[in-house]
């Protein structure tokens, strides 16, 4: 049994990101304690506790950009936090990494981004876990998003992905489920995973993003599974 922790990251044109994404981390139960007495850790040394709150959330652009909680801590130390956290998120054979990069500006119904992400994405999982095995999914709450998300897996389900060559979703059980990110470690590290493979796509400059590019060309975060889409401007 897995539990896939998912999120999103939506087109930031003025920081080169110009595609929808819907990423995250496949994850077998057995591991998901350890990973969180991880980020459990880190957080115990530097805040000095274990509490699940906005006070302690590692929020990938709030370490980046030195927001709260994490304001007025200098660069390195930003870094060096981000770093590990993404090194838990590298690990070989404990998290298994997948992602929907939807090119909006080749899209003919641009403002269907988020539901074509999310089709591509439980594809992409169901080919992850495999017809044998099953796996739930829980994402970053987001009310506008949350309740449309839903209903429209729940007819995946029932009759397989909108496409002419559909993808029956049979490993991917219940409904979508939601948290807030502060409530979830794990929401948490696929929040950083997504923000690092963004950034690899992006256009920010200066010296934290010549940093950080540098420590993320030693680590490998490569998707096990993933879709970019489409390739060419859509037809009418």
């Amino acid at each position: 049994m897995y539990v896939t922790y998912f999120d999103e990251v939506k087109p930031i044109p003025d920081q080169g990101l110009k595609s929808y994404w819907l990423g995250g981390i496949v994850v077998k139960m057995d591991h998901i304690a350890g990973l969180e007495a991880q980020a459990n850790a880190l957080a115990k040394e530097l805040w000095g506790t274990q509490e699940l709150s906005e006070h302690t959330e590692f929020h990938a652009r709030c370490i980046y950009f030195g927001k709260f909680p994490f304001k007025g801590w200098p660069p390195e130390r930003r870094l060096e936090v981000m770093m590990k956290l993404v090194d838990m998120i590298a690990q070989p054979n404990i998290i298994k990494r997948v992602y929907a990069k939807i090119n909006v500006d080749l899209l003919y119904n641009p403002e269907k981004a988020a539901e074509y992400a999310f089709i591509h994405f439980c594809e992409r999982v169901q080919r992850v876990v495999g017809s044998d095995l099953k796996t739930l999914l829980i994402g970053d709450f987001d009310k506008d998003q949350a309740n449309k998300t839903i209903q429209e897996f729940l007819r995946y389900r029932i009759e397989g992905t909108p496409w002419e060559f559909g993808v029956e979703i049979t490993s991917i059980v219940d409904s979508v489920h939601f948290a807030r990110s502060h409530h979830s470690r794990m929401i948490q590290l696929a929040d950083v995973y997504l923000f690092a493979l963004t950034h690899q796509w992006g256009a920010r400059t200066g010296e934290m993003a010549e940093k950080f590019t540098e420590e993320l060309k030693k680590r490998d975060i490569s998707p096990k599974s993933y879709k970019d889409w489409p390739t060419k401007k859509q037809d009418q």
